[in-house]
């Protein structure tokens, strides 16, 4: 996937003949923004079109539809989180890896993007955020495909090192660590309004390593 998203985005697509050339990073960083404000249902073309400074029919021509252009645009952003997840699984030799080694290689790709790039990172967050929580069959579809490997590999590698647990313990704890960094990605800024200030919240690398402890003690924990 990641050769086939590199591959793509070196060709330059002319779109708007006597207007200038749009490049297919300008379609994809136009659609990337519509689809984080306004979810697949209310994003629209030719929002995107404009956005671009394209036609309308450029669009049309190189991507076909509305998926195929938010297809394009996730495995984008996505694909080099998510090489580096499956390069860290990698890196962990043979199991059983201790939890909190399998959360970080999952977790930390995503949640420290764009760590040093504020403006970088809001963008970045409210895609993922919008892409992973987004009601629509092809946005469901289209995540379940990009995702299913380095999802496969961390339920994998956790069930292993929660061999206390029984399934049923397992999968509900482990539904609300994806509870915990969604929101915790998603919605940073709030922990500064809780905090009125007392600590430094844009501090990630920080929150992160609070956010593992605190979920590595509830995955270790003694089923009830």
């Amino acid at each position: 996937m990641v050769a086939k998203v590199a591959a793509s985005a070196s060709r330059r697509k002319k779109a708007n003949p006597g207007k200038g050339e749009t490049t297919e990073t300008e379609f994809l960083d136009a659609a990337e923004r519509q689809f984080a404000e306004n979810g697949y249902a209310g994003a629209k073309i030719r929002a995107i079109a404009d956005e671009a400074k394209a036609n309308l029919g450029a669009l049309h021509y190189y991507w076909g539809s509305k998926e195929s252009l938010f297809r394009a645009a996730c495995d984008r952003r996505m694909a080099p989180m998510i090489e580096e997840r499956m390069a860290r699984f990698d890196a962990l030799g043979d199991p059983p890896a201790s939890l909190e080694a399998v959360l970080r290689a999952y977790f930390e790709p995503a949640f420290l993007t764009y760590r040093d790039n504020p403006d970088k990172r809001q963008l970045f967050c409210q895609t993922y955020s919008r892409i992973l929580t987004d009601p629509s069959p092809q946005v469901k579809a289209i995540m379940a495909d990009i995702f299913a490997e380095p999802t496969r590999r961390l339920v994998g590698l956790l069930r292993q090192a929660c061999g206390h647990l029984d399934d049923a313990v397992f999968f509900w704890r482990l539904h609300c660590v994806f509870g915990v960094f969604q929101h915790a990605a998603s919605y940073t800024e709030n922990i500064g309004l809780l905090a009125e200030g007392r600590f430094d919240h844009t501090d990630v690398d920080s929150g992160m390593d609070r956010i593992i402890q605190f979920v590595v003690a509830g995955l270790g924990a003694p089923a009830m």
